[in-house]
């Protein structure tokens, strides 16, 4: 039988010698809604908000050690911070955990007991493919995606999604990314109100994609795919 394991931040659980007690436990990422109560109306009306809770990943490890307490603490500086995990069931797939919570140590004999942690992360199971960048994409076969662009060129560009347009002021080269809603030169420096527009008119929705660009200007895009958890 194949042991459940992890991989957080390219190290795997397996190199320090544990595994998953269990496969991992998945709680909330649920979308939030709105409901409203009309006189007279059968029911209730039903609005989404426009944003979904974090998604909990629970996982409880395994520890055989001589030095049981020592190791459980080397797990605990390994599982920290923030960064990617992926989980061996779906070796192709990754999620950006936002942090980490320790939980309880059971120790049932000297040399073995279970260390659970908690993964905070973004409702959202990445693709690794999806992380390379591409000159061109014609097609989203995944769900709605938050694409990274960078455009090089010189003066006021047009991008255009599907239909939909923003304009940014490109000196050389900017980056605009879609996730975290922030446009920035290769040198970090925040270029925000270089770029006129709203961001979610550049997110990739499942199925055809047509890119427009000023002439030119060239783009290339980093398309983030993945599936909504």
């Amino acid at each position: 039988m194949r042991k459940i394991d992890i991989s957080y931040n390219n190290q795997s659980g397996a190199s320090f010698g544990v595994f998953l007690y269990d496969y991992p436990a998945f709680s909330g990422g649920a979308r939030n809604y709105t409901t409203t109560s009309v006189p007279g109306r059968r029911g209730q009306l039903v609005s989404t908000d426009n944003y979904q809770e974090n998604l909990q990943i629970a996982c409880t490890f395994s520890v055989i050690s001589k030095e049981l307490l020592p190791s459980i603490r080397s797990l605990k500086k390994w599982l920290c911070g923030t960064g990617q995990l992926i989980l061996n069931e779906e070796p192709d797939l990754f999620y950006k955990v936002l942090k980490i919570v320790p939980g309880d140590i059971e120790r049932e004999i000297r040399q073995y007991g279970r260390f659970s942690v908690t993964f905070f992360c973004d409702p959202y199971a990445y693709t690794l493919e999806g992380q390379n960048e591409v000159d061109s994409i014609f097609y989203n076969p995944y769900d709605l995606s938050h694409p990274i662009y960078t455009i090089t060129g010189n003066g006021t560009c047009t991008l255009t999604v599907n239909g939909q347009s923003i304009t940014v002021n490109v000196g050389q080269e900017v980056t605009i990314d879609t996730d975290r809603m922030l446009t920035y030169r290769s040198d970090g420096t925040l270029q925000n109100s270089a770029l006129t527009g709203d961001y979610e008119s550049l997110y990739f929705p499942s199925g055809e994609i047509n890119i427009q660009i000023s002439a030119g200007f060239s783009v290339s895009i980093v398309p983030n795919w993945g599936y909504e958890v």
